[in-house]
């Protein structure tokens, strides 16, 4: 019986591809998509546990949901993706009235449960690591339900074998497992065919992908040689898996942007120690120096963690050094949150909840002025860019991406959507690029070089 569907997510990328494959899949199955929960027969979230804020928030919408039911009864509420497997029946103790809890490696049957609904809660997680599925995850070759038909993910691998201390995504995801490399290059070349200009390679640690002798670099290579796609952006790498091979590729292939998400964590060799990161403050700056050498235009964002379990003020200092020397472009930064289950969870968590706020307040600080200072420098120059939408604030303004990552709001009348075009770039903040249409449009050019 086909049922109205409202699906949330919250987190990473990866759960939005999950997201929009089972969209795909319900949507095959005969069900219907909608935008409003009140609306909905099944109201599904997909859940993150990367952090605590982030389990909290999904846990009062659920709440909020809970109104839905309370109306109709037959309202289905189920939770699925990562929180879902971190909690699994103790979800079902505080929220009795959840239908299905489901981890990430059993979403894909959601279909089936709502076929065969019992009436009462059902929990469908992987007991142990060595319980995900390392092949029936990528069984169905599913295209993804996008909301922008001009950009896409594509995971091309799930799972972590990193185990950095602080992190709970090897437990709630599983071991990495990563997908047959014909099966990727096919879903790029399928969405291409379909009107998406960009694509973003996706996994835990794209960078360790390997599958019957092809590496990442490999990989690479074949999706720029392969197919039609425009563009093609990956994360997040993990610097300890960026071997030469793979800084040559990404600064000679023409269809690979040339933006690069190395999250560095921490700048103090005591703490990358103790969060098991596998590198030291100087392998990382190495690192750095290397790609900008080869990659000349090479765009730098990353991940920063502050007031983690033992860290002095000193160490917090080293983190900050590095960040004046790196300049990255942006950075994703957050303070230190225990999460159950974790190596890390058994240090005293000893750094104030003040002074982890107070910190993280410095380096937001601190990076605003970096990224100003470093878009400032690019006023005045043109670049390509991909327009995916209109402007939020704005919109009689369209706004896109440059191969570098950076957003960019462009002035302009006709209809931009999906084109890749020339933009001279005249205003710049920390966050955003502003322009003008500057030249040719590059497709146009592609059209006319063909003709």
């Amino acid at each position: 019986m086909s049922k109205k569907v409202y699906l949330q997510t919250f987190g990473c990328q990866m759960n939005v591809y999950d997201s929009e494959r089972l969209t795909s899949l319900l949507l095959l199955e005969g069900h219907k998509i909608t935008n409003n929960p009140k609306d909905a027969d099944v109201i599904v979230l997909n859940t993150c546990s990367v952090r605590e804020k982030a389990e909290k928030r999904a846990l009062g919408r659920l709440s909020e949901f809970y109104r839905y039911k309370q109306k109709n009864p037959q309202v289905m509420l189920v939770v699925i993706g990562c929180m879902a497997q971190r909690m699994g029946e103790e979800l079902v103790k505080q929220m009795p009235y959840l239908n299905l809890v489901l981890g990430p490696d059993q979403i894909f049957q959601l279909p089936i449960y709502l076929e065969n609904n019992k009436g009462y809660s059902q929990v469908a997680v992987c007991p142990s690591r060595e319980d995900f599925d390392s092949h029936k995850i990528w069984e169905q070759e599913i295209l993804p339900e996008r909301k922008t038909p001009y950009t896409s993910f594509i995971a091309i691998s799930r799972g972590c074998d990193n185990f950095c201390s602080y992190c709970v995504v090897p437990y709630v995801r599983g071991p990495e497992r990563h997908r047959p490399t014909d099966q990727i290059i096919r879903e790029i070349q399928f969405l291409t065919e379909s009107g998406c200009k960009e694509v973003t390679l996706i996994g835990q640690n794209v960078n360790s992908y390997k599958f019957k002798g092809k590496d990442f670099a490999d990989l690479l290579e074949m999706a720029n040689d392969q197919t039609t796609i425009d563009w093609i952006r990956f994360m997040t790498s993990h610097p300890k898996d960026l071997p030469g091979k793979l800084i040559d590729k990404i600064a000679t292939l023409p269809k690979i942007c040339k933006h690069i998400h190395l999250p560095l964590q921490a700048g103090s060799d005591k703490i990358l120690e103790k969060m098991n990161r596998n590198y030291t403050a100087g392998d990382y700056l190495k690192l750095v120096e290397r790609m900008k050498e080869r990659i000349g235009d090479v765009s730098l964002s990353t991940d920063v963690i502050a007031g983690f379990p033992t860290e002095t003020k000193e160490d917090f200092k080293k983190t900050l050094d590095i960040m004046k020397k790196v300049k990255f472009d942006s950075a994703f930064m957050f303070r230190y949150s225990i999460r159950v289950g974790t190596k890390a969870a058994s240090l005293i968590d000893d750094v104030p909840e003040e002074e982890k706020l107070e910190r993280l307040h410095v380096l937001i600080k601190l990076q605003k002025e970096i990224s100003k200072k470093k878009n400032q420098k690019l006023l005045g120059k043109t670049f390509q860019v991909l327009v995916d939408d209109k402007s939020k604030r704005d919109k009689n303004r369209w706004k896109g991406k440059t191969k570098t990552n950076k957003t960019v709001i462009i002035e302009g009348d006709r209809n931009l959507l999906g084109k890749i075009v020339s933009v001279k770039i005249n205003g710049a903040d920390s966050f955003t690029l502003f322009g003008n249409l500057g030249g040719v449009n590059f497709d146009e050019k592609i059209c006319r070089l063909q003709l």
